[in-house]
């Protein structure tokens, strides 16, 4: 044959060798090929293990922001900043990790938005820091407001209290004039009465009667009397006193009553001198009740326009609170409404008040306060619309990056699926071909020994029967077949 003929030259342990060698390359090529799979396949799980770390790590920024969001302190924004920069981390090491013809695009692309959402992060931080200087700046005009409405109220109250004290002066007068008005009217009937009794015992018996009621008056009057009039309060206390001596006296009727009398006669004096007084202080009452009714008019009407103003401010106070409690261009609308009803207000508050410098200069301070309101009240709505934009903005990115984590998370599956059946069709072709060539090398050995060692062992045979002439074939050939065969040929 012609493959015996090509291997004759050989030894048979280089044979051996030669037909096995192949079998153990495929057999090493099997094992080689399993290995790079398991090498591949660890590669591609850590991967998609880092992968979904850094899915479940965005899982919980996105929380984190949420919480951020709704309650903004250094802490959370902190807490945010940590689970980025662990993410951040986490990437890299996931791109290091990836082999150099890997595509990265996608990797890249959200380390790139991972930085954005960390700068949309401080966005946040700055926007919340400047939200809060506009509500500390709109709380201290609500403070400013309230002081001034105060103000404006005490000073509408003490205008009324002038007023009202001046009208009570004159009511008090006009009580005065009528208590003098009854005492001089006390004395006169006195006096009259005094005159028409018809006995000395008559006179004595009404001047013991009226006598307490004397006593009583001059106590009433003494201290309502004009400081011109101060002497009538002695002459009546004089004389009472006289008259008390006489009525105690035991002397005759017709001896003390004619000094009785002559006492009695000073009331009449004093009547119409109580009389002069009252009408005084009736006069002076009239001309403050003239006075008053112009201030009493000013002072209702400053009043009613104080007491708009001040229910007014109330109404921004409740309408600031509902603002700053939930940001809103309604609510702020809302605000505007009760800010303008404010500026009528003090319109209506300079009109009544004209010539007040108070009010004017309270006005005049409203207005600036009232003007930052809007200014701030605009400011605060932008920057919360700000905030909502920058986490929306700042969500999306996150859910891109989950997105592309998802994509090449299933793209590493498919190409682990695809090298794996590549290594699969490897390690079968590899199996096949090393068992084909072992066939091929043991049908090839066989047939190389198998033909020569009959042959020599039947010339043996023959040899051994006694035929010597036997022809012995193989002396030619170069190996241990070979060898035997020249052996024979010997002997």
């Amino acid at each position: 044959m012609f493959i015996d003929r090509i291997l004759a030259r050989f030894k048979i342990q280089t044979k051996v060798l030669l037909f096995i060698l192949p079998f153990v390359v495929s057999i090493c090529a099997v094992g080689i090929t399993g290995l790079y799979a398991s090498g591949l396949l660890q590669g591609r799980m850590e991967i998609s293990n880092s992968v979904l770390q850094s899915l479940n790590g965005f899982k919980d920024v996105y929380a984190g922001m949420s919480q951020f969001l709704q309650h903004t302190t250094e802490e959370n924004r902190d807490g945010v900043y940590a689970k980025l920069s662990a993410q951040k981390d986490v990437l890299a090491d996931t791109v290091d990790g990836l082999d150099a013809s890997a595509d990265k695009t996608k990797l890249v692309d959200a380390q790139a938005k991972t930085q954005d959402v960390e700068t949309r992060i401080d966005g946040l931080w700055q926007l919340y820091m400047g939200e809060v200087a506009l509500r500390d700046a709109m709380g201290k005009s609500l403070n400013f407001l309230a002081g001034e409405q105060v103000k404006i109220l005490e000073e509408a109250t003490k205008m009324q209290r002038a007023v009202r004290q001046d009208e009570n002066t004159a009511k008090s007068m006009l009580r005065e004039a009528d208590r003098l008005t009854v005492a001089s009217k006390f004395f006169a009937d006195f006096g009259s009465d005094y005159s028409r009794a018809a006995t000395p015992e008559d006179q004595l018996k009404l001047v013991k009667e009226r006598f307490p009621q004397i006593n009583k008056t001059e106590r009433s009057i003494a201290t309502v009397l004009p400081k011109s009039q101060k002497v009538v309060a002695e002459t009546i206390k004089k004389t009472a006193t006289e008259l008390s001596g006489y009525l105690s006296s035991t002397d005759p009727a017709d001896i003390t009553v004619p000094e009785i009398t002559r006492r009695v006669s000073r009331f009449r004096q004093v009547s119409i001198q109580l009389s002069g007084a009252a009408g005084e202080k009736m006069r002076e009452a009239t001309r403050i009740f003239g006075e008053l009714d112009e201030p009493i008019i000013r002072s209702e009407a400053i009043l009613l326009t104080t007491r708009k103003l001040v229910n007014s401010i109330y109404a921004i106070q409740i309408a600031s609170a509902r603002f700053l409690g939930a940001t809103s261009d309604d609510n702020r609308q809302r605000l505007l409404s009760e800010i303008a009803i404010v500026q009528s207000d003090m319109q209506a508050l300079r009109g009544s008040a004209t010539g007040l410098t108070f009010f004017d200069e309270v006005a005049d301070a409203l207005v600036p306060a009232l003007k930052k309101m809007e200014d701030d009240s605009a400011a605060l709505v932008d920057t919360s619309a700000k905030r909502t934009q920058q986490f929306t903005e700042a969500a999306t990115a996150i859910d891109l990056i989950w997105n592309q984590l998802s994509d090449f998370a299933e793209e590493q599956k498919t190409s682990a699926g695809v090298e794996r059946d590549k290594a699969n069709q490897v390690s079968v072709l590899a199996t096949v071909l090393g068992i084909v060539i072992a066939l091929v090398a043991g049908g090839a050995l066989v047939l190389t020994l198998k033909g020569p060692i009959g042959q020599i062992t039947t010339a043996m045979r023959k040899l051994a029967d006694g035929f010597v002439d036997t022809n012995i074939s193989g002396e030619a050939r170069r190996d241990e077949i070979g060898d035997m065969a020249r052996a024979l040929g010997v002997f």
